[in-house]
């Protein structure tokens, strides 16, 4: 508070209390919408599985509308190959609702961050990332944590190996504005 930050949260059914929140400065930006989409899971045996919901705030950045989409897509705990059709299942969620914004805004300048338990060379990332037919209205967002992860740059270790599962991923208008654009990415990593 002492700061000025502001935040966003829903609570999520995940069943180890963990949700998404955007936190923001409030002299920065001014949400004027938000709401959370539920991530609806089965197992391989039909059982309901709780995750995080998908949080998504538009709002005015220093006066220009954007619309953040928060994320943390299932996890890998039970192995990477079992527990990648769930999050392409949060990957096709994040396609409706990109579909809907750009249905309203098509030029709508997007967001969408977390940490999505999946490297930019994963189905569920090239999903979003590479030209898709069967989505009404999405352009391919840019990645600019692709560049990185190929130089071996990462925001986690496991088992001696770096993966860059937090991203930030932009609509194509971050890219055409002369005025009001995406400069740069970097993995926060002080000495």
């Amino acid at each position: 508070r002492d700061l000025n930050y502001g935040f966003i949260h829903f609570d999520s059914p995940d069943h180890r209390g963990i949700d998404v929140a955007l936190l923001y400065k409030l002299e920065s930006f001014l949400p004027v919408h938000s709401t959370h989409y539920r991530l609806r899971l089965k197992s391989e045996k039909q059982f309901s599985i709780t995750t995080r919901d998908q949080l998504v705030v538009t709002g005015y950045l220093w006066g220009e509308e954007v619309s953040v989409l928060v994320n943390h897509w299932p996890s890998r705990r039970v192995g990477k190959k079992r527990s990648a059709p769930l999050r392409k299942a949060a990957a096709r969620l994040q396609h409706r609702i990109m579909d809907s914004l750009l249905s309203l805004n098509p030029k709508a300048k997007i967001l969408m961050l977390g940490d999505f338990n999946d490297n930019p060379s994963d189905a569920s990332l090239l999903s979003l990332t590479q030209k898709n037919d069967s989505n009404l209205h999405s352009q391919p967002l840019y990645n600019p944590m692709e560049s990185l992860a190929q130089k071996g740059l990462g925001s986690l270790a496991y088992r001696d190996q770096w993966y860059l599962f937090d991203k930030i991923l932009l609509s194509q208008a971050w890219l055409k504005d002369p005025y009001f654009f995406y400069l740069q990415a970097n993995v926060f990593n002080p000495p």
